[in-house]
């Protein structure tokens, strides 16, 4: 399942720092409270090839929006791209941004406005996914026991807030 991939990914990578994995709580808890998750599976035999976990904080002291000076209303209608995972056999197909912008769609049609991710300033492969998104990166913090993270921002639905 999701833990298992998102495990298998983490063994996977040279650069352990550029990936924090989730727990069964935390996914738990994004599934019955707190966000949604997409799955992309394989059509012959429906393996996961990938996922994608967004988060909705609300007025949650880890809102990334507080590192960026976000007022109580723009926090209240921010979304975290949260943890994404894509099987090495999937990898190169551009999975990490088609997740992100089908969960931009949805976002977007609820109304949220500013959406938010962390990346490793040197993983050039989820940075190019949120660039080419039209994400920016707003700052740099530490996060996750001190590994540093830029924080990467998209503005939508600008005219609300």
């Amino acid at each position: 399942g999701l833990l298992a991939l998102m495990n298998r990914v983490y063994e996977e990578m040279e650069h352990k720092e550029w990936y924090v994995t989730d727990d069964r709580e935390f996914l738990l808890a994004l599934l019955e409270r707190e966000g949604f998750l997409l799955k992309a599976e394989e059509k012959s035999g429906g393996v996961l090839a990938g996922f994608l976990a967004v988060r909705i904080p609300r007025l949650a002291e880890d809102n990334l929006g507080r590192c960026l000076g976000y007022s109580p209303d723009q926090l209240l209608w921010t979304a975290h791209m949260e943890s994404a995972a894509v099987a090495s056999g999937f990898r190169g197909y551009g999975l990490q941004g088609r997740l992100m912008a089908e969960a931009e769609i949805i976002l977007a049609e609820k109304g949220f406005c500013r959406l938010l991710g962390t990346v490793h300033p040197d993983n050039c492969y989820s940075r190019n996914h949120f660039l080419r998104l039209g994400y920016h990166a707003a700052a740099r913090r530490e996060k996750y026991g001190g590994l540093p993270r830029d924080i990467m921002e998209k503005i939508i639905n600008e005219g609300i807030f």
